[in-house]
């Protein structure tokens, strides 16, 4: 059973403002690209998106996409229900977290988590897009560290 839930740039929640970015409009460099605020002040970004990725690298990013589209393509990366369903988890601590300058995840949709689940909390990590877990690690282990105490 679990007590407490970590939830890191949540999709699956309709934002009533902006969009959630669309990933099979745009190619997987593109999106990788545009989860990171300042991807040159990332040390692990050249692994992550080198600048000639392997036939590996790249077809892992295409099952990646495929997979994604089974599960998100209709409606396009929510579920109508989800909100609903997120006050069922009345009784687990939950903290939302996400970039403050994510630009895949509009703060929106966190909002929406935030108000579905009662009790959340939500922190944004300033300076940071939507991977605050590698772009800002020391701020984004100090926050979750301290909420799974």
């Amino acid at each position: 059973k679990f007590s407490k839930l970590v939830l890191v740039g949540p999709m699956g929640v309709k934002p009533e403002k902006g969009e959630i970015y669309d990933l099979f409009l745009n190619l997987a460099t593109e999106f990788l690209e545009e989860s990171f605020l300042d991807p040159d002040s990332v040390e692990e970004y050249a692994t992550i998106r080198p600048g000639e990725p392997s036939p590996e690298q790249e077809e892992l990013w295409e099952v990646g996409r495929e997979q994604s589209a089974r599960l998100a393509w209709k409606p396009f990366m929510y579920n109508p229900t989800l909100p609903h369903l997120l006050r069922r988890l009345k009784t687990l601590q939950t903290l939302i977290v996400s970039g403050k300058q994510d630009s895949i995840v509009p703060f929106d949709s966190l909002r929406i988590y935030n108000e579905s689940i009662p009790g959340s909390l939500l922190s944004l990590i300033n300076q940071s897009g939507h991977r605050p877990e590698i772009e800002k690690p020391d701020d984004f282990l100090k926050l979750v560290t301290n909420f799974l105490k």
